[in-house]
């Protein structure tokens, strides 16, 4: 114990140190082991799937194999239990929190950590899989006083209706507190309230009430947050440069999942050490990294890191309710942005959707389906699938892409979502990929596609109920932010019906 004393205060472990856009003050009060009560953890987003039943609750985050214990207080566990299907039947999630260690008994001693619930930014009981939806920006959508959706966009925000042509409103000035948004526009006001706000046709709650007046309509629904969460800049690989005259070298993984992993390599051949916990941003110039597992033993050691640009420093730590300095001045961490790439998991401006081509009940039977309503048969076809939203209801369609093909356009089904029931809404020939534009027509996206013939842009426009397309040609080339069908995949290597 000793020798594991000794190497501990010598080494430290691995830090981060994040920056978050959600931080306003320009110079925070700095935390101190010394001072439990100055070490407040900055609340993130965390996406993933959530189970919630009777005895446990649990988030197990979007791409990752690690479990977090959920804390949820009472005034937030009846949007949990609205959206329950069934008991231990995951749903899709985005919790704001921050964490804590587990406790050493009872359930909690089997986690990496505890994640507080300090709000429910959306949860969906029927569409689960949602993971691939990142990043969203904020959004807004309702049916009062007729189906709409607002969506917060790089020109503004714009407003897409049943009614009629779409609105682009500019943000005049923005006022925030912990419950509110209130947003004032050249054109109107949009309001914001942290409060349950329930969409029963889609088996989802979200967390905020939105409050649109434009003239003289008042447009009221709910409202998501956007889910990126701006502290993984700090997610990556992280090795000390100042301890091979030591035997030994120090690597640290600050996953994308919030995990954290310090590994301590002997050059004497000896096993390596492993420390397993979690890490979290406490303010814009610090962050937290608390392991509480040394080789598979519960053991929590904390550290708070500063940074400096991709730099991370550690001066002392705290075993136990000990707090030990770290030698030779302390701990420092370089980012090793070769191993870190893909972890930052930085929002891409342009967000790319490919196909699946694996067999999905719900897909196969509404294809069974269609075709036995509209007598076009399918059986023995292969074909490949993807959902995404474009009616900004937050409920998203189903896009078909089969192997009926003449030459590079292949014939493509569009299933809208009703209810949560595809229905099928448009059949057209396409080449891949499809562009989704800014703009819309009657509350839904355009589509944009090119004619395999001329290579010239056309689009397909909701009018009377179903996409039509446009043949006439677009006078500009369009440089819309989400493509659909962006892989390369032949529809032969997909699912067959």
């Amino acid at each position: 114990m000793k020798a594991l004393r000794n190497l501990v205060i010598t080494l430290g472990s691995l830090g981060l140190a994040a920056c978050s856009s959600m931080t306003t003050t320009p110079q925070p009060k700095l935390a101190t082991l010394e001072d439990p009560a100055s070490i407040q953890p900055q609340p993130f987003i965390l996406r993933g799937s959530v189970v919630a039943g009777s005895g446990v609750q649990t988030i197990t985050p979007c791409g990752s194999q690690q479990q977090f214990r959920l804390q949820i207080p009472k005034s937030l566990q009846q949007s949990v239990e609205s959206v329950e299907k069934a008991p231990y039947e995951p749903v899709y999630g985005e919790l704001v929190g921050y964490l804590l260690p587990p406790s050493q008994t009872g359930y909690n001693g089997d986690y990496a950590a505890r994640f507080v619930v300090t709000q429910i930014n959306t949860l969906n009981g029927k569409e689960p899989n949602r993971c691939k939806f990142y990043p969203l920006s904020t959004r807004s959508f309702g049916a009062t006083p007729e189906t709409w959706s607002l969506q917060f966009t790089q020109p503004g925000l714009v407003l897409h209706s049943a009614s009629g042509q779409q609105q682009t409103f500019t943000i005049k000035e923005l006022k925030t507190s912990a419950n509110t948004r209130h947003y004032t526009l050249d054109k109107g006001d949009l309001r914001l309230t942290a409060e349950r706000c329930e969409n029963k046709n889609a088996g989802a709650v979200y967390g905020w009430h939105a409050e649109l007046k434009v003239a003289d309509k008042n447009y009221l629904g709910c409202a998501v947050l956007g889910n990126s969460d701006a502290s993984l800049e700090w997610a990556g690989v992280y090795y000390a440069s100042s301890t091979q005259n030591q035997g030994f070298t120090v690597s640290m993984l600050l996953g994308d999942d919030h995990t954290a992993v310090t590994r301590y390599s002997y050059s004497n051949g000896d096993p390596d050490v492993v420390e397993k916990g979690f890490w979290q941003v406490l303010n814009t110039e610090q962050s937290q990294v608390i392991m509480t597992r040394h080789q598979q033993q519960y053991l929590v050691t904390q550290r708070i890191f500063g940074h400096d640009e991709s730099t991370l420093i550690a001066k002392k730590e705290k075993v136990g309710n000990t707090i030990y300095p770290i030698a030779n001045g302390g701990l420092v961490l370089y980012k090793d942005y070769h191993d870190s790439f893909g972890l930052e998991q930085k929002p891409q401006s342009k967000r790319l959707y490919s196909s699946s081509g694996k067999y999905e009940e719900r897909v196969d039977q509404t294809l069974r389906e269609y075709q036995a309503t509209h007598r076009f048969s399918l059986e023995g076809h292969h074909y490949r699938w993807l959902t995404y939203d474009l009616n900004g209801d937050d409920n998203p369609e189903l896009v078909v892409k089969t192997d009926i093909c003449e030459h590079n356009s292949c014939t493509m089904l569009l299933f809208s979502n009703v209810n949560h029931q595809w229905k099928f809404n448009s059949k057209f020939s396409a080449m891949s990929p499809i562009q989704v534009s800014h703009m819309s027509n009657h509350g839904w996206r355009n589509l944009l596609v090119i004619e395999e013939g001329s290579k010239q842009w056309q689009q397909l426009q909701m009018k009377s109920g179903h996409y039509q397309l446009d043949k006439s040609p677009l006078a500009t080339v369009p440089s819309p932010d989400v493509t659909l069908f962006s892989d390369d995949d032949t529809v032969n290597s997909g699912a067959k019906l």
